[in-house]
């Protein structure tokens, strides 16, 4: 039977410590992403509460979706060459591809795609801001409606990148267990 090298064995036990801290400072980093995402919910809901104080709740909704829109806008730059060349395909690879922290909290995917492909189902079965409301003890009713808000970030990435967006579902509406953004290749129509 032969022994070991023990430089073999220290090297292969320096390996696996290097490995271990690599793996640590990732599921730090994780939670620290998750951390920052729940820290945006909870300002998003307390915005929202100061405003719809002062100016009334439809107008606090409505100003704060067009502002997230605007950052929504920004976003989109990265998805701009694919959408104008009608890459649904390559659009959904970079959705997946740039979620944070390796897809882990938003889980995100593709749940359909047309045979012509000019349409394309982005699918999310996690959100750590719709955790975090929930968590805060805000209501379905408050929940969704932030939803609602937060969203217009997504409607700005993706109509900003010239593709049309609709939402098939939201994870926060009653009995829903993810959120499905419908995106197709802009039509131009004449006139408009």
């Amino acid at each position: 039977m032969s022994q070991r090298n023990p430089d073999t064995a220290r090297h292969d036990t320096g390996l696996q410590v290097a490995l271990d801290g690599c793996r640590a400072a990732l599921e730090r980093s994780r939670a620290e992403t998750r951390s920052a995402f729940e820290n945006r919910a909870l300002a998003y809901a307390y915005i929202y509460d100061e405003l719809g104080a002062e100016i009334g709740a439809e107008r606090a909704a409505a100003l704060m979706k067009r502002a997230i829109y605007r950052r929504g806008l920004e976003v989109g730059e990265q998805y701009g060459e694919a959408a104008e060349a009608g890459d649904l395909a390559e659009v959904a690879r970079l959705f997946v591809d740039g979620s944070p922290a390796e897809g882990a909290l938003f889980e995100p995917g593709v749940e359909e795609t047309s045979p012509a492909g000019d349409r394309i189902v982005l699918r999310m079965t996690s959100c750590p801001l719709k955790d975090a409301w929930l968590a805060a003890g805000y209501s379905a009713e408050k929940t969704d409606l932030l939803c609602e808000i937060a969203a217009a970030v997504d409607e700005g990435t993706f109509e900003g990148a010239g593709l049309d967006l609709r939402f098939l579902d939201r994870q926060a509406c009653a009995g829903s267990a993810k959120c499905l953004l419908e995106l197709r290749v802009r039509v131009e129509r004449p006139g408009i």
